[in-house]
């Protein structure tokens, strides 16, 4: 099955690879393929519903105003986590508990308006990038999304009143250990202008225990036994310590495992806490007019193709 998504139905990277797959699958006679779209449910806006309409091709809706980084709860985000086996339901739960969670106006009662302000008052202090990094491979793509979310809704030059600001930080994708050879020295030791979010998981799915098959080496000795996830917390403690030690802003969020349910509780609270802080700076967190200017810019070029 093939699930292009597109709002406009007119994206290029979505519509060039949906033609693309479309027109070799149909070359074969071994595959039976299936189309179902996600756009505006507009005829006059979307020429990927025309197709859709043409072909009974089902349809899922874009809703009115939902950005692409925010719609992971809607239509497009739950058609492809249901598509890679999300039980979508458990990840809709955490989100509404999290929700449910974030109902007050009190910094002790909110952990995302608390998450936001502090963020936003180290942007009056001139910090200005931000990185997200879990410990756990399995959530590298989550950090790549996020950093869309706070890019997109944050860096935003105007605020509500017109007033020039340039708002927002660069966010920067991590993975622990990984990127503690790559990017902690500058973590450590650069300017102090960045604020490190780890997150560390609890429990893991599979526990991989270490064993030393080189016994005549006696350095390699400490590994035998060593639990991969007891060696990540390890890692992550450490890092938390030196930052610490110097002064340096970091948080760590904590999840109890990775599940559709605390998935969708992490991604909901850093969505509310991303909203907040658009309040707090007094910038629209749900426009987007200078990813606008490029894709202007980009029409104009193909069209003269």
């Amino acid at each position: 099955m093939l699930v292009p998504i597109s709002k406009s139905g007119t994206t290029l990277e979505t519509l060039a690879a949906f033609s693309y797959f479309y027109e070799q699958c149909q070359k074969s006679s071994l595959l039976q393929m299936e189309v179902a779209v996600v756009t505006d449910l507009d005829e006059d806006i979307s020429p990927l519903y025309n197709l859709a309409k043409e072909n009974v091709w089902q349809c899922f809706d874009i809703k009115e105003g939902i950005g692409g980084r925010f719609c992971i709860f809607s239509d497009p985000g739950l058609i492809t986590a249901a598509a890679i086996g999300m039980d979508i339901d458990a990840f809709l739960c955490g989100a509404r508990d999290m929700e449910n969670a974030c109902q007050s106006a009190s910094l002790g009662e909110n952990p995302a308006l608390l998450n936001a302000v502090l963020k936003y008052a180290a942007a009056e202090k001139g910090v200005d990038i931000e990185v997200f990094m879990p410990y756990a491979a399995k959530m590298k793509s989550v950090g790549e999304w996020y950093v869309q979310l706070l890019a997109e809704s944050l860096g935003k030059r105007k605020d509500r009143e017109g007033n020039v600001v340039y708002y927002g930080r660069t966010p920067v994708s991590a993975v622990g250990s990984t990127d503690m050879h790559a990017q902690t020295q500058q973590h450590q030791d650069g300017k102090k202008d960045k604020v490190i979010q780890f997150v560390e998981i609890l429990e893991r799915e599979q526990q991989i225990v270490l064993n030393n098959p080189f016994t005549h080496i006696s350095s390699l000795k400490k590994y035998d036994g060593l639990s991969v996830d007891h060696a990540l917390k390890i890692a992550l403690a450490a890092n938390e310590e030196a930052l610490n030690s110097d002064g340096r802003l970091n948080a760590k969020y904590i999840l109890p495992r990775i599940d559709e349910y605390y998935l969708g509780q992490l991604l909901y609270f850093l969505m509310l806490s991303v909203a907040y802080e658009g309040e707090l700076a007094d910038v629209d967190a749900y426009d987007q007019p200078g990813v606008e200017t490029y894709k202007q810019i980009m029409k104009q070029k193909m069209s003269h193709q």
